[in-house]
């Protein structure tokens, strides 16, 4: 993953617990099964134009600050997304069923932080796989 590109493209800064997660990329490619993979996107085209489509296109109607940095999707219109303005390691979620305030984050708030949303993905990856 090529993380100086990104950083070019969409003038941002990625925080260091996303790069890492990234380098050390947690989920394993099962066939018929990319939901978990689609949650933390390790495809830096795909980083790239979604967060630039984001921003130009906008949320269903509201705007996609420059700061709001798209991670991963769950395949109906909807992000999971970091901050990279304030570098809190919180996971947030854009819900496109549900208003869009950027200024009101906290109400965005998936998992506090990457070691947390990780496992939660890999506890839906499992549940999954058991039925």
């Amino acid at each position: 993953m090529d993380f100086e590109k990104i950083e070019s493209k969409l003038s941002i800064s990625l925080p260091e617990y996303y790069k890492l997660a990234i380098s050390n990329y947690p989920f394993k490619a099962l066939d018929n099964l990319d939901f978990v993979e689609d949650n933390l996107v390790n495809d830096e085209e795909w980083l790239i134009q979604t967060n630039i489509e984001l921003r130009e296109c906008l949320f269903f109607g509201n705007n996609w600050p420059s700061h709001f940095f798209a991670i991963g999707h769950d395949g109906f219109g909807n992000f999971t997304f970091i901050n990279v303005k304030e570098f809190d390691e919180t996971i947030y979620f854009a819900d496109h069923e549900e208003e869009f305030v950027p200024s009101d984050i906290d109400d965005l708030e998936l998992c506090s932080n990457m070691e947390e949303y990780i496992q939660d993905c890999l506890e839906e990856q499992k549940d999954v796989l058991s039925d």
